[in-house]
This record gives C-alpha cells, sequence and structure tokens, in this order.
C-alpha cells in the first residue's frame, strides 16, 4: 500500500509544473498560445517576440527530485522558461533594444 501511494505522489509531482500558459495578442488581432519550452523542446516552443523568464517553481522541483533522475529532466527540459510578455516584431524596429512602450506604432 505504501509503494502505491508513493507511486501516486511522484506522479503527481512530476507533472506539477509551475510554468503556464499565456495567451497574447498580435498587433493584427490574432490571438496565439504561447507554451512553456525548456532544452529538449527549444526549436519547437519558442515563439519570437515572447518574453520567457526561468521559472524558479520548476527549478525548486528539479532540485527535490534530483534522485529520481527523471524529474529533473521533465521539470527543465519542457518548462524551464515561462512565457511573460509579447513585443509584435513587426511593430518593434530591428535591432531595437527598448521598452515596449517606447515603441512608435
Amino acid at each position: 500500500m505504501k509503494k502505491i501511494v508513493f507511486i501516486l505522489m511522484a506522479m503527481a509531482i512530476l507533472f506539477a509544473s509551475c510554468a503556464d500558459t499565456k495567451k497574447f495578442k498580435r498587433a493584427d488581432g490574432t490571438e496565439f498560445i504561447a507554451h512553456p519550452y525548456g532544452w529538449i523542446d527549444r526549436d519547437t516552443e519558442k515563439i519570437p517576440g515572447v518574453e520567457y523568464e526561468i521559472c524558479a517553481g520548476n527549478i525548486v522541483w528539479s532540485v527535490l527530485t534530483a534522485e529520481t533522475i527523471v524529474g529533473p529532466v521533465l521539470f527543465t527540459g519542457l518548462g524551464l522558461y515561462e512565457p511573460v510578455d509579447y513585443n509584435d516584431p513587426e511593430l518593434t524596429p530591428k535591432g531595437c533594444v527598448c521598452e515596449p512602450d517606447t515603441v512608435k506604432k
């Protein structure tokens, strides 16, 4: 019985990622959803114009589940970076490193 409870708890922890998906709106009015990404799916999930931050919760879970080896791989490989903001690349001048409010519309 203890083994089953342990396995269920381990599965719950593995699927309890702290990074969330976010919905953004482009300049033309279309909406899209940006998903968290990590070092495994960086090329497929990263969206140009979306700003990402490191999800500290997933790093904590990676440390706590370090003995499992699978936990850190899942937490950092699939959800290390969380989408936080969107700056439309079409409205931002090329090479501009400026705040979104200072870009001419």
